[in-house]
């Protein structure tokens, strides 16, 4: 599972400089589930993958995470991080979260992550 871990910080942080969503959706099951802040979003699979990470970084115009503990076990890990930048609008923000990976097969078989939604908000009130 830590190789897995590693491909994903990796992939991740394609994403976040290139908006390169391929490295992170090979990742992925067939059949991967994928939830953000504890709600299911309904997208399953590659095509779901793809489908989430296009949508999660669309959100940015620039993004960085710093991983400060990642824990690892036989078919799981957690990751805890901080993510910053400036949304499309140039707000910038920070905040802090937790990514849960499952694997299955060599593959990410779940998805999961935590984060302070709160700092959205407060970037929200700083635009009115």
């Amino acid at each position: 599972m830590a190789d897995m871990t590693e491909r994903f910080v990796t992939a991740l942080s394609e994403l976040h400089k290139n908006r390169e969503v391929a490295p992170l959706v090979d990742l992925f099951a067939d059949d991967a589930t994928l939830n953000k802040a504890g709600i299911p979003h309904g997208q399953n699979g590659k095509d779901g993958a793809r489908t989430f990470w296009a949508q999660y970084r669309d959100v940015f115009d620039e993004i960085d995470a710093t991983f400060q503990h990642t824990v690892t076990e036989d078919n799981i890990a957690y990751l805890e991080w901080t993510s910053q930048g400036n949304l499309r609008d140039g707000t910038s923000f920070r905040y802090d979260g937790v990514s849960v990976l499952e694997s299955k097969n060599e593959e990410i078989a779940a998805f999961r992550t935590y984060y302070d939604t709160a700092a959205f908000l407060n970037a929200d009130k700083r635009n009115t």
